[in-house]
């Protein structure tokens, strides 16, 4: 682990434009027919990425024929740069270690953690396969890294290690599943389109999802006919629009997700009557510097020497603490979402703490006047523009708090020296968004339901599409976002092709009839 994860992300999303993510096979498969007017499948997979090649892959070798279709040039989506983290209980790999764990007490954690707001249902067939699923990216060639399973300190910690990552971060998940796609490709079972755009969905007089109308970058729009959909496309965390809609607390918040999340299925499942759920709920990640790149570094990789204050110039959370569901539940709670980050002349010649800045690039942002600097507090305080007094009485504060050896404020534990060396410094922090919490509702089928919680017939939805508090509840938990959408990824496939079968046990379960009729409505 010699890169920090996000600074593989910087890496990545520079590349990820030239990466080689699927081979000319693949790219072939994706080419489309000028002359066609019409196609059809079985089912259709809207989102190449770490919901939808699973589902592909899976829904492929039960006899489907899968028509995997993704807006990018490239497949993979968010696995191109997140961290790639997964949890799950009693995988072989953990069981080899001697941890002793379980499904019950992974949803446990992850209820109390998320504040009791988890789908418990979709929580539960989350911790329950996920064991198989970590074997079953073990077996097609992921590799994970030693020291997996581990205690992740991004997030709060479970009760035990149960959180993988591979060395590469999420690109070691992505190879072989491209790989594992390749060969359904191969085997004509799945057929994928890039750079193409789903625009609406299609049913028929019943209401019957029954396909999509989809664009290619040449404009040309060509109606998909299929016996089931799932929609996978991802959330929208680059969504201008639907963040100041549900979310316009944090939507100046960083955008640090790839730009394709926009929210495209969440809104074409809205436009034919879906619900939506938890879009109230969005977690921004503080540390992020406003203005510019760059961000904190957090204990216990760093214990800053600095203190962090808001925009009425006063203190709000131990600026060391080990719980990040603390750090970023003081940090949500800041009025105006955003705080500065202060040390002094002593802090900025041993280590201000802030990734990939070093003595020039802070002389740099200075000039530039993101970073402000003062000889005294009452001119830093006026840059900043806080009150002064309120400034000055809260350094003044925590410079006791040192003398003392206690913060009787917050409880940091690690108060190395007092901020009285001048110059003074002050850098704005804002939050940053890599995933999205609300989204589409579903049942235990995955099954996207309407207002009266009723099925929507042959739609269904998966990953990040029905937002990530249907795992994490309102939190982040450690691996909860990768890894149920490729749990459930394969869940949904085998549900999807059930449905196109009309499997009775299936249709009794949700109360649906057949679904033969394929006539799109008026």
């Amino acid at each position: 682990m010699a890169l920090n994860r996000r600074d593989l992300m910087k890496v990545a999303l520079a590349e990820v434009g030239v990466l080689t993510a699927f081979s000319p096979a693949m790219a072939a498969s994706s080419t489309e027919n000028p002359q066609a007017t019409k196609a059809s499948t079985d089912i259709l997979i809207v989102g190449a990425g770490n919901a939808g090649i699973p589902a592909a892959i899976q829904a492929a070798d039960l006899g489907a024929k899968v028509l995997l279709i993704d807006k990018n040039p490239f497949t993979g989506g968010m696995l191109n740069i997140s961290g790639g983290h997964i949890s799950g209980a009693n995988a072989k790999m953990q069981i080899a270690k001697g941890i002793q764990d379980s499904p019950s007490l992974h949803y446990r954690d992850a209820i109390r953690m998320g504040r009791y707001k988890n789908n418990p249902e979709l929580l539960k067939l989350a911790v329950e396969n996920a064991a198989a699923m970590i074997d079953w990216l073990v077996e097609i060639g992921v590799e994970f890294t030693p020291e997996s399973p581990f205690l992740e300190d991004d997030h709060e910690h479970y009760s035990a290690p149960r959180t993988y990552m591979g060395p590469e971060y999420a690109r070691s998940l992505l190879k072989p599943l491209n790989a594992e796609l390749e060969k359904r490709i191969n085997n004509g079972r799945v057929t994928l389109q890039l750079n193409t755009t789903v625009t609406r969905l299609l049913q028929n007089d019943d209401g019957r999802i029954i396909g999509a109308v989809t664009r290619k970058e040449t404009g040309q729009e060509l109606p998909v006919m299929a016996k089931a959909v799932i929609m996978a496309s991802g959330g929208y965390g680059a969504s201008d629009i639907l963040k100041n809609k549900h979310n316009p607390k944090i939507a100046a918040s960083k955008v640090v997700c790839l730009p394709h999340a926009t929210g495209d299925g969440i809104i074409m499942a809205e436009d034919i009557g879906a619900k939506l759920t938890n879009m109230d709920l969005f977690v921004s990640f503080p540390g992020a510097i406003d203005g510019t790149s760059g961000r904190l570094q957090h204990a216990p990789k760093h214990f800053t020497e600095g203190i962090w204050v808001n925009s009425q110039g006063e203190r709000f959370v131990n600026e060391q603490t080990l719980n990040p569901d603390e750090r970023e539940r003081a940090f949500l709670e800041q009025a105006d979402f955003g705080f500065f980050y202060l040390f002094d002349h002593h802090v900025r010649a041993s280590n201000p703490g802030i990734i990939g800045w070093n003595h020039g690039r802070i002389e740099q942002e200075i000039s530039r006047g993101v970073v402000h600097q003062a000889n005294t507090i009452d001119e830093l305080a006026n840059k900043m523009g806080v009150k002064p007094s309120v400034l000055k009485a809260t350094t003044a504060r925590y410079n006791q708090s040192v003398l003392a050896g206690i913060d009787q404020d917050y409880g940091r534990e690690k108060l190395q020296r007092t901020l009285s060396a001048p110059p003074f410094y002050a850098v704005p922090i804002t939050g940053s968004i890599l995933i999205s919490h609300g989204g589409i509702a579903v049942n235990h089928l995955l099954q996207v339901i309407d207002g009266d919680s009723r099925s929507i017939e042959g739609l269904f939805a998966v990953g990040e599409t029905i937002g990530s508090a249907q795992m994490m509840g309102n939190a982040v938990l450690s691996g909860m976002s990768v890894g149920p959408a490729i749990t459930l990824g394969r869940l949904v496939a085998r549900n999807a092709v059930r449905y196109t079968r009309g499997d009775p046990f299936l249709m009794a379960e949700c109360g649906q009839e057949n679904i033969e009729k394929n006539e799109i409505s008026s």
